[in-house]
């Protein structure tokens, strides 16, 4: 009985991606820095519509929660509580940028909510834009 309840688990957890967030903005550096991967960095705030549409319909979905697990550092930084870098402003939230390991943006501001498919596809773009940078 415990198998079968665990393997249900297990499924259920499979089915719903989970985005694997940096504790916080210094930690995701240091990860950066460690995987080589580029930090997406998501500054929200406490009761934002559009932050919860993106962490409830668009980061559950396991195909935008694996690639953005396989190729950034996720963080998010809420507006009010978490110190925020001069260079990385909000213009509304949710406000996205990709960093590299030293901090530097490598994008503009990405401001406000999408769908999964297209959330996914900008995301696919600015990698490229960040790798083509290298």
């Amino acid at each position: 009985m415990k198998k079968i309840l665990l393997t249900l688990l297990l499924a259920i957890v499979a089915l719903f991606g989970e985005v694997e967030w940096a504790m916080d903005y210094q930690d995701a550096l240091m990860e950066s820095k460690e995987s080589g991967k580029p930090v997406f960095v998501m500054i929200s705030q406490e009761n934002c519509n559009y932050c919860m549409f993106m962490k409830s319909q668009v980061f559950t979905k396991p195909e935008v929660a694996d690639f953005l697990n396989e190729n950034f550092v996720p963080v998010e930084l809420d507006l009010k509580s978490d110190p925020l870098p001069d260079y990385l402003k909000p213009y509304g939230t949710p406000t996205f940028y990709i960093v590299d390991e030293n901090g530097k943006k490598r994008s503009r501001p990405i401001v406000g909510a999408a769908k999964a498919d297209a959330f996914l596809e900008r995301m696919k773009e600015e990698l490229k834009k960040f790798r083509g940078a290298l």
